[in-house]
């Protein structure tokens, strides 16, 4: 350990399972000595192995270390895939994660990808009073500075709302005085402004989640501030393909409001109409996320995209349904479902598909309007009936070719074994691998 004028530097070292010194138990998982700290992990089984480097990560963070050193030894050398996992145990909200790496893994792309990861997490972990859906540029503009400024990015708000017919964005950020915002996100590396896009993403911005007049219990509203996650995570995800060299248009459009309580804002019972035809009453004023995605997906399908992808901080029922472990894939088309699974296990992220058919499309229908917001009744799936919300404003020719993921693991309210309260970053890098894949695959 070296002692700093202010704190200990620690040097963390993998070793062998079961070779722990005295006073530690042989088989334990994280021993102490002079020389530093010693992570015992069994490599045979890749997953539990990188769970067991995150949650030494994580317990040396507990343990109040403030910064430490990724140091190698003779037959134990860090790699990528074990220091990502540290690093992802190991940073909290107060201390951010300061870690010295190997020199050789201590290269530029690997510094790229951490800066991004760091930003989703520090971006969805800032307090509402800080970013709302207008100074969110703030944060899109330092997320594009890592890429580059790789990404041409353009903001609707005020009366560009009306100009555009953002029906879900005006209805759910009226209530607010922070007005509502779109954001739409290019990265076009072939530089033709009528390149075709290959994928077009969608995310959920709700900066701040009252319930609206369907009020949240105080307990529920106090991380209310992380329901931007879906919009953080396309972000994320795309400056990932930025600067990975991916070679096609990809866009995105983030989907960012405030749901307060005031006399502008909306009433349960309200019916509205969105620009493709569809009419929507309002039975849940809590079940504003759907609203706003809404209108990014109607862009989304008159961009052409081969593939439609949104991620949103959607349901509680997701997170009953996996905890906050997995986010869940959903999609009409399961095989996308299941590579989706598959490319966020190569990243060493877990996703998990819930189930969605056609005859699920009904779920919402409503004798008021063509569809409710806030499906009812014995045995309703939750986050099913927002997916069948959702596929209304995906062209039907387009079904096969979209996918929804409901992030249930995106935040923490409450510690677990590898990580710390706040948010997890966790989900760019399975979307950018996806994308990558579905590319790969043509």
């Amino acid at each position: 350990m070296e002692n700093t004028e202010d704190f200990f530097v620690l040097k963390v070292f993998k070793a062998a399972p079961g070779t722990a010194a005295a006073p530690y138990l042989k088989d334990c998982a994280l021993s102490y000595s002079e020389e530093g700290a010693f992570i015992h992990a069994d490599t045979a089984e890749k997953k539990s192995y990188l769970r067991a480097v995150q949650a030494a990560g994580k317990n040396i963070s507990s343990a109040g270390y403030r910064r430490v050193e990724l140091a190698d030894r003779e037959g134990f050398k860090w790699t990528e895939e074990d220091a990502m996992s540290f690093f992802l145990g190991f940073r909290s909200i107060k201390n951010g994660a300061d870690i010295v790496y190997p020199q050789d893994l201590d290269t530029e792309s690997f510094r790229t990808v951490r800066s991004i990861i760091t930003w989703l997490r520090d971006t969805i972990d800032e307090p509402a009073s800080a970013l709302n859906p207008v100074s969110y540029i703030v944060y899109l503009n330092s997320l594009n500075a890592i890429t580059g400024n790789a990404l041409t990015i353009k903001a609707y708000t005020g009366d560009r709302l009306h100009a555009e017919n953002l029906t879900g964005l005006m209805t759910v950020g009226g209530g607010s005085d922070n007005p509502p915002c779109l954001y739409e996100l290019d990265y076009n590396p072939t530089g033709d402004e009528n390149a075709p896009v290959f994928a077009a993403l969608v995310g959920k911005g709700i900066t701040f989640d009252t319930g609206g007049y369907s009020l949240k219990p105080s307990e529920l509203m106090r991380s209310m501030h992380t329901d931007m996650g879906g919009s953080a995570t396309i972000a994320a995800s795309l400056a990932l393909l930025a600067v990975s060299g991916f070679d096609r248009r990809v866009k995105a459009w983030l989907c960012c409001a405030e749901n307060m309580v005031s006399g502008k804002a909306m009433r349960v019972g309200d019916i509205i109409s969105y620009p493709n035809g569809v009419s929507v009453v309002i039975d849940n004023t809590d079940a504003e996320g759907r609203l706003v995605l809404a209108d990014g997906l109607i862009r989304a399908g008159n961009s052409g995209a081969e593939y439609i992808i949104d991620a949103a901080t959607l349901t509680g029922a997701a997170k009953v349904a996996l905890g906050r472990d997995y986010n869940a894939a959903m999609s009409l088309n399961a095989d996308l479902s299941s590579e989706f699974v598959s490319s966020a296990a190569s990243v060493n992220e877990y996703a998990w598909p819930l189930p969605f058919d056609k005859f699920h499309l009904g779920l919402v229908s409503s004798q008021l309007a063509d569809i409710t917001n806030s499906a009812s009744g014995d045995g309703i799936a939750g986050a099913t009936s927002a997916a069948s919300f959702l596929s209304r404003f995906v062209p039907s020719e387009k079904w096969n070719s979209w996918l929804h993921i409901d992030l249930a693991a995106s935040y923490r309210k409450t510690p677990n074994d590898i990580y710390q309260i706040g948010a997890m970053g966790h989900g760019a890098r399975s979307v950018a691998a996806f994308i990558r894949k579905l590319a790969g695959r043509r």
